[in-house]
Order: C-alpha cells, then structure tokens, then sequence
C-alpha cells in the first residue's frame, strides 16, 4: 500500500467496507484501493454480512491488517452499516463497497480538502460525472483550493444528492448526529433526512473510481420484496411518487 503515513490525527480516517458473499469482487477492490491510497487509514474494517467465515481466508495476502466483523444472522446493508459505525473513532470515514476499482491515487487528500472546505457537504463521491444521474451531470466546477470539485443540487430531486453509499469520504460526526441509518429507513429516506439538515453531495472533478457489480446484485431481505406482477409494480410506483410528493412539499 503506497501511502503517507504522516496524515495527523485531525485527518485520521477508517476504511469501512461493506461485504455480502462476493468474495472475489471484495478482493479486487480491496487491492485496486490500497494500491492508490495516498494517505494511510488508521484501521481497515470489513464487516461481512453473508455469515461466511470464508470471507478471512478471502482477504488474506493483501498487504495491511483487515478488521472484520462477519454477521449471524444477516442484518441488511443499513443495520450493517450502524454496526460498523459505531465501531469507528476517527474523525472521517471512508465508506466503500465491495464492487469498485479504484484507478488513479490522491482521492485520500482531495476529498478531505473539500470537506473542510465545505461543511455543508455529507460525502466527497468519486465517480466519473458521465456514472451519476443524468439531473447533475452538469453542475459547474468549484475550487477547494487546488481541487477542483462540483456539488449535487439537492433542489433537483425531492429525495436524492444529499447523501448516498456510494465510496468516498464522510465525517463520522454527521453520521453519529444522523441516528441510526436504519431507523430512517433506505438510502432514499437518509438522503432526504441530511437534505433537510442542509446537506448535499459533492464529488471530485478528477474521477478516482468506477463500478464493476453490474450483474452481481445482492438481495438486501431487509428491502421489501420486488414488485413482480402489473398491478404490484403500478401500485409501487404510485406510492413511491406519492411519497416523493409530499416530500418536494415538505410533507413527509
């Protein structure tokens, strides 16, 4: 891991990765994000929740000490992360799944810089503008200093780019003052509670990362149940826009 070790305690951050059974897939992103850490972490935590012990023989080899927490039983991605969380005593954690590749280094001291710069701001997201919703592919360049950076306009969705779980740097202090995640409900229902505190997204200009799940999802059994039938995906999406109604309203 090529890394400076002299980041100070203000800096320290914990590496958190969220991991259900893909085993392979943790194992690439694992080694694409040590190769390009610029900064080192102060701990590296996995936490498991497919109940695999495999997952320890799956890390073995990488380079730097690996934390892991491996749930029984499985608790969902948002329980996880709570577990996770509360683990964390550093100022800034860097939250990653377990599906990217990560292909150029300094993100470490980019994302931090903006979050410095810019309290109002959940995450530093790290994906190219051409990966994220169509509704903020354009939104112009700002400076934090020498890094250069954009931010989401929360305004453009009722619930979306105030926060979300994609990889990059967050402070641990908003997630504590969030609650629990879980509580809130999905990653729709926490963007839209850090959009009523006045946050949003930002993510570097300079793109560090890219995804490579697709056709590997995981079922989530604490997500409701796919809409299978007609009437079940109309009816879903007539509730979704109601939902997302009364919150563009400052309903619900």
């Amino acid at each position: 891991m090529q890394a400076d070790s002299q980041t100070g305690a203000d800096d320290a951050y914990t590496v958190v990765v969220t991991s259900c059974g893909r085993f392979d897939l943790l194992r690439e992103t694992l080694q694409s994000l040590f190769k390009h850490l610029d900064r080192a972490p102060a701990r590296i935590l996995v936490i498991e929740d497919s109940g695999d012990e495999a997952v320890r023989a799956a890390l073995e080899g990488l380079g730097p000490e690996i934390d892991v927490i491996v749930n029984r039983p499985q608790l969902g991605q948002m329980k996880a992360v709570d577990k996770a969380y509360a683990t964390v005593t550093t100022p800034y954690i860097f939250h990653c799944e377990d599906d990217w590749e990560f292909f150029r280094g300094g993100f470490i001291a980019d994302s931090l810089e903006v979050l410095k710069a810019r309290p109002d701001v959940s995450m530093v997201g790290l994906r190219p503008r051409e990966e994220l919703n169509v509704l903020v592919r354009d939104m112009p360049v700002e400076h934090a200093g020498e890094v250069e950076y954009f931010t989401l306009d929360p305004a453009l969705h009722p619930e979306y780019f105030s926060y979300s779980f994609n990889c990059g740097m967050r402070r641990l202090a908003d997630a504590q003052a969030a609650g629990s995640f879980a509580a809130l409900g999905y990653e729709p229902d926490i963007s839209y509670a850090f959009k009523q505190r006045g946050f949003r997204i930002a993510n570097l200009q300079n793109p560090a990362v890219r995804h490579m799940g697709d056709g590997r999802h995981v079922e989530d059994p604490t997500l409701p149940k796919k809409a299978r039938t007609p009437w079940a995906k109309l009816k879903r999406s007539i509730e979704k826009r109601i939902k997302r109604w009364k919150r563009a309203r400052g309903e619900a």
